[in-house]
């Protein structure tokens, strides 16, 4: 964190302190409006993807100051007027135009604030090409999902939301692993993929023995769906990739009546994303459940 802090610190005095100050006052109002405990999960998961930013950018020897720039703030719009998305206006639009006040008022350079605004915009619109700091970020954020960091981050937000740890697994544990899966490809940088085929291994293996364990235990027992979509998927740069795999982590059984459960998915456009969602019914009674998240997008 003090490298982050370091750097900033050079180059624009206090503007560090002033955006941490302005994540934790802008998680602070959202948790006031919604009646939530209070939580610093922004600010956590600000600092750490520009830190990451930070060792991609010098293991790829490209200077720090953008991507740590951009990292602080990628985040900074997700929680707009003390809201979740209340708006159709994707919250990287927001945090650019958080990042367009403060810079200026900190006397950032114009090409400076021009090339984090076009990061910002570009991170998750797959329609806008990721370059430059853009890509580092996109990076350092996917890697804070992955291994030890991502393992604690899954905890912590199923604790935010209140799920016990048997609700979490079936909610968003599909996701988790869906997204390590994946995570080599939808890097960007070298250094990116590299780190990527680490950290997933991390992840893959402990969530296998926890689930595991809990079946050992006579607890639950869980298994995991591939879905596989036949077709043609398009990178952020542009190839081709031709199919795409999910993983769906659901009970063996129906824990109403014990009878077999059945698997069935669609795909919706979300704000951000391509959604899969996840139907899940038993063969027998009229116990159902749903999980949906983004599809992972390849670099």
């Amino acid at each position: 964190m003090n490298d982050v802090r370091n750097t900033l610190e050079k180059r624009l005095p206090g503007l560090h302190a002033h955006i941490e100050t302005m994540l934790v006052e802008s998680e602070a109002k959202y948790n006031q409006q919604t009646n939530q405990a209070p939580s610093e999960f922004l600010l956590e998961h600000s600092r750490r993807t520009a830190a990451i930013a930070h060792k991609i950018s010098g293991m790829e020897e490209v200077d720090s100051f953008l991507p740590c720039l951009v990292a602080l703030f990628h985040d900074a719009g997700k929680f707009h007027e003390g809201e979740y998305h209340l708006d159709n206006i994707p919250e990287e639009e927001h945090a650019a135009d958080l990042a367009e006040k403060t810079l200026t008022e900190f006397g950032l350079e114009g090409n400076d604030i021009e090339a984090v605004l076009v990061a910002l915009r570009a991170l998750y619109n797959d329609s806008l090409p990721c370059t430059g700091p853009c890509r580092i970020v996109q990076d350092a954020d996917r890697l804070d999902k992955l291994g030890a960091l991502g393992i604690g981050a899954f905890f912590t937000k199923a604790a935010l939301r209140g799920r016990g740890l048997i609700d979490a697994l079936l909610n968003n544990l599909s996701r988790e692993l869906t997204y390590a899966q994946a995570a080599p490809r939808s890097m960007f940088t070298e250094t990116g993929k590299k780190l990527a085929e680490e950290q997933a291994a991390k992840t893959l293996t402990f969530f296998n023995g926890l689930l595991a364990d809990i079946e050992s235990w006579g607890i639950a027992s869980f298994e995991r769906r591939t879905i596989v979509l036949e077709e043609d998927f398009l990178t952020r740069d542009g190839a081709v990739i031709q199919k795409m795999e999910a993983t769906i982590v659901m009970l063996r059984a129906c824990p109403d009546c014990a009878e077999l459960l059945e698997l069935t998915h669609l795909r919706e456009r979300g704000l951000k994303c391509e959604k899969l969602v996840a139907e899940i019914a038993c063969s027998d009674c009229d116990h159902t459940s749903e999980t949906s998240f983004c599809l992972p997008v390849f670099a």
